[in-house]
């Protein structure tokens, strides 16, 4: 999951953009009629919160986590003087929920909650009056954060990958699930994980092409966590003449609305991410939000051509019901790996 529609707000600043370890701030909304404010980064995060004083903001520190616009600030309601986001310092991404000054806040009743390791929601409770509150509370108060309750999940894990060899001199095609273990990836309706749909469908590609005589390898062929290095290692490793990353989007709950396949590559990878994307087009029911340039880790470090494929939104009602059922998914991988095939012989 990227949350990918706002990804071209602005061009990182180099010395972040380059740094491996370190998430992105993806998405953020405050919601002013539910006094809520969400959070989406590209990587798992433990967010800590405090309320400061005079006047009343709520800080929170999103720590090893970038935020690609240099600054952000939405003036937001008569409560509610602005809500503030930037780069806090080089590793840390800092938004500011700031009460206009007749105003504040219980900290006590603050609740930052984390529905998957990188979804969190901070709930504000009720505004009152600053000249009631008691003096003794006017002080900067932390914010207790526990841990991410991720909800249970909603596909089985993928039947045994097929390995038997194919023939030497074979092309070689890395298919590379997106997340794993301990990362979930995005959450969508109902508790859907993206991992979890995305292990599936990229363990058939995986078997479908290796019954072509295409040598697919998997970054990750069960539920474990692998960071972005080791999977550029293993296709660099490989040899390969194809990188497929395979993904699930999300955004926030609140917008069921958005739907919809993307595929994205970074410099080389044009031809065979319009191979993949016109292949599921052609054969799969998919709204289409098109073919764009990111600069992904794994499409940046990778030197054969590489495309990140977004099957839909967990978060969208049409997307989140068709990629819970095996059927679509079944769909997806067939059309994926036709797309492969077609690219790889130059079609």
């Amino acid at each position: 999951m990227k949350a990918s529609w706002l990804l071209p707000l602005a061009l990182c600043m180099v010395g972040w953009a380059e740094s491996a370890s370190a998430g992105q701030l993806t998405y953020w909304k405050f919601n002013p009629s539910q006094s809520r404010i969400d959070l989406i980064t590209n990587s798992a995060i433990k967010p800590r919160a405090k309320v400061v004083m005079n006047p009343t903001r709520l800080v929170i520190d999103l720590p090893n986590t970038t935020f690609r616009k240099l600054k952000a600030r939405r003036k937001i309601s008569r409560y509610v003087r602005e809500v503030r986001v930037a780069q806090h310092s080089r590793s840390t991404t800092r938004v500011v929920v700031e009460l206009n000054s007749k105003f504040t806040l219980s900290p006590r009743r603050v609740l930052v909650r984390g529905i998957a390791p990188n979804r969190w929601y901070v709930q504000l409770p009720k505004f009152f009056p600053l000249k009631d509150a008691k003096k003794s509370s006017r002080r900067t108060v932390a914010v207790s954060v526990p841990p991410p309750k991720i909800p249970k999940p909603s596909i089985s894990s993928p039947g045994p990958i097929v390995s038997q060899p194919v023939k030497s001199g074979a092309k070689v095609v890395v298919i590379d699930p997106g997340h794993g273990g301990a990362d979930p990836g995005a959450v969508g309706i109902g508790g859907l994980q993206e991992k979890r749909i995305v292990l599936d469908v990229s363990t058939q590609v995986h078997n479908l092409l290796r019954k072509r005589g295409i040598n697919a390898v998997l970054t990750r062929a069960s539920d474990r966590e692998v960071d972005l290095p080791p999977r550029v290692s293993k296709a660099e490793g490989a040899r390969a003449n194809a990188f497929v990353s395979i993904h699930a989007n999300a955004i926030s709950m609140s917008r069921p609305d958005i739907n919809g396949l993307e595929t994205y590559y970074y410099a080389t990878g044009y031809r065979l991410a319009r191979a993949v994307h016109s292949s599921i087009r052609g054969s799969v029911s998919v709204s289409d939000r098109g073919i764009r340039q990111a600069r992904f880790y794994v499409l940046r470090k990778t030197s054969m051509p590489a495309i990140l494929v977004e099957l839909g939104f967990v978060t969208g009602r049409t997307d989140a019901a068709k990629l819970r059922t095996a059927a679509h998914r079944q769909r997806l991988a067939e059309a994926i790996a036709q797309g492969i095939v077609n690219y790889l012989q130059g079609r």
